[in-house]
């Protein structure tokens, strides 16, 4: 059933790219758009504008001008959102999309000026002022305060399609790559390390981890459908205490 009342209004064609639910207040949703971002309280039944001039007066101008939104939504305090709006930077909301500003300090692309375009955003769901972002050309950035400044992290790839962060275990995160893989980090992204073993596409857009099962991962890949990595997770016994 259609539920674009308001969505992107005067259009014929309406282009969404990605969708978030406020995790408290599922009827809560966002949608990122051609046109910018709407918000509906009401599961879909109408949606508002909630990129205005306030973000940037570009925010608001038909496509192509924005090419790609990324949506996350802070899981412990959900009326703080986190917008990358390729190709204007990342914005940031402490209200629920009422207002937003520029939070970029440490995205700016090497030897240019603009910022890096944002493919994907993870949020530690333990300690959600640590977040990540995928990017397009320069890796993954590492914010621990609430995206107050970025640090790259050292990765042995370059172009980000998705981050995914282990339920219950937030310093295992996955990147999903487009010509690189899937790569897994154990430490908070600090190393990497690939897990291709049996994937036959190198272009993964999207990942998922099974919230019951965690070592089970998904993968979504571009020509090559999507595969499943289940891993071993292997435990180590000390004695508590030695026999005469």
């Amino acid at each position: 059933t259609p539920i674009n009342n308001g969505l992107a209004p005067g259009t014929t064609a309406i282009y969404v790219l990605d969708l978030a639910i406020d995790p408290q207040t599922p009827t809560t949703l966002y949608a990122g758009t051609y046109e910018g971002g709407f918000k509906s309280t009401n599961g879909g039944g109408s949606w508002t504008r909630i990129f205005t001039s306030s973000l940037a007066d570009t925010i608001t101008r038909p496509m192509p001008y924005i090419t790609s939104i990324v949506l996350a939504i802070d899981p412990v305090t959900p009326s703080t959102l986190y917008a990358g709006v390729n190709p204007f930077g990342l914005f940031k909301s402490l209200n629920g999309g009422g207002n937003w500003f520029g939070v970029n300090d440490g995205l700016l692309a090497e030897g240019s000026s603009y910022y890096y375009p944002i493919r994907a955003l993870a949020i530690d769901p333990a300690t959600p002022t640590t977040i990540y972002a995928g990017t397009a050309g320069g890796g993954v950035f590492k914010t621990t305060n609430g995206a107050g400044n970025w640090t790259p992290l050292h990765t042995p790839f370059t172009s980000v399609e998705e981050l995914a962060i282990t339920p219950g275990m937030p310093t295992i995160l996955y990147a999903g790559t487009s010509g690189s893989g899937v790569f897994k980090s154990t430490n908070g992204g600090a190393d990497w390390h690939a897990l291709n073993n049996g994937l036959t596409s190198s272009f993964v857009h999207t990942l998922a981890i099974d919230p019951l099962q965690p070592t089970i991962l998904y993968a979504g890949t571009a020509g090559g459908g999507v595969f499943v990595n289940q891993q071993v997770i292997h435990f180590f016994y000390l004695p508590l205490f030695s026999l005469p």
